[in-house]
């Protein structure tokens, strides 16, 4: 029966292999980590040009209506 050793060795590639698998799980929990932080970011900011928008958009705090509402042509 192999040992860890020998099943890890992967038959003399394990040299080559192991690193290649450190190197994307690397990768991945970078891209991961990346994504998250720009997301959060991104979301103060939309929230920072929500609270402006709501600040300016209408006399009494009102939110102005984002688009008129569009005719769809039932009456003529």
């Amino acid at each position: 029966m192999d040992t860890i050793g020998n099943v890890l060795d992967l038959g003399g590639y394990g040299i080559y292999v192991w690193p290649a698998f450190a190197t994307a799980a690397a990768v991945l929990c970078w891209m991961a980590i990346s994504t998250l932080r720009r997301l959060r970011i991104n979301e103060r900011s939309l929230d920072r040009l929500r609270h402006a928008r709501a600040m300016t958009a209408a006399p009494g705090g009102a939110e102005a209506p984002a688009e008129a509402p569009k005719d769809e042509g039932t009456d003529p």
